[in-house]
C-alpha cells in the first residue's frame, strides 16, 4: 500500500523534501511511506501524525470488555457532536446532521456487507486494510515525527501519552489539540490543529 501511495506522490512530486502526514489508522501508512522514502535517499522534512496509535495499540485493561469499551467511546464521539450542534445555527444545524448521517449510513451499510460477506470495493479496501495494519511491524524512525493528540484519550485503554510511538521514534514531539480523540480534525479543534502544523510547515519553510 505504501508503495502504491509513493508511485502516486513521485508522479506529482518526484523528489524530497517531502511533507508526509497521517491521521488515525492513516498514520501508520504514512509513517511506513516516509520510512520507503528515507530508504531510497530522500528527505523528509515533515512527518506528522495526527491521533495514530502505533499498530499494535491500543492495548484495553484487562478488566474492560470490548463492547463496553467500544460503547462508551461512540457515546462520547455523540456527545462531542451534541455540543458542536448546540453552538450552531438553524440553517448550520441541518447541514451538519446532514453530513453526520450520510456518515452513518455509510458506516453502517459498509458493515452490514462485511457481516453479510458481501463483497464491495469500501468492504475490499477497509478488510485489506486492517489485513495490513495486523501484519505491519513498524521499525524505529531515526528522524523526527510530530504527533497531535487530543488531550483526552478513550477510557479503559493501558496508558500510552505518546501512543506508542515514543519506542520507535529517535525524536518524537508531541502537541496537544483540545478535546476528544479522532475530534480535532473536527471544529473547534480542527482550527487548533491547523495552526499547530501550520507553525511546523512554516519553521521548516524558514518562516518567522
Amino acid at each position: 500500500m505504501a508503495e502504491q501511495h509513493l508511485r502516486e506522490i513521485r508522479a506529482v512530486q518526484p523528489n524530497g523534501p517531502y511533507i508526509i502526514v497521517g491521521e488515525c489508522t492513516g498514520g501508520s501508512l504514512a509513517y511506513e511511506i516516509a520510512q520507503q522514502l528515507r530508504a531510497a535517499g530522500e528527505e523528509i522534512s515533515l512527518l506528522a501524525l495526527v491521533d495514530a496509535f502505533r499498530p499494535d495499540l491500543p492495548q484495553l485493561l484487562p478488566f474492560v470488555p470490548r463492547s463496553a469499551f467500544k460503547a462508551v467511546h461512540r457515546v462520547r464521539i455523540l456527545g462531542f457532536h451534541c455540543r458542536n450542534l448546540a453552538r450552531l445555527g438553524p440553517r448550520a444545524k441541518l447541514a451538519y446532521a446532514a453530513s453526520k448521517a450520510d456518515r452513518v449510513r455509510e458506516t453502517a451499510t459498509a458493515r452490514a456487507s462485511a457481516a453479510l460477506h458481501r463483497s464491495t470495493k469500501t468492504v475490499t479496501t477497509q478488510s485489506a486494510f486492517k489485513d495490513a495494519l495486523a501484519a505491519y511491524t513498524p521499525k524505529p524512525y531515526a528522524g523526527c515525527v510530530i504527533l497531535f493528540r487530543a488531550e483526552r484519550l478513550p477510557l479503559g485503554i493501558a496508558a500510552a501519552p505518546d501512543l506508542g510511538w515514543g519506542a520507535l521514534v529517535e525524536r518524537l514531539q508531541v502537541e496537544l489539540v483540545p478535546g476528544y480523540f479522532t475530534t480535532p480534525i473536527s471544529e473547534p479543534g480542527v482550527k487548533i490543529l491547523a495552526e499547530l502544523l501550520g507553525g511546523h510547515l512554516r519553521a521548516r519553510a524558514g518562516e518567522p
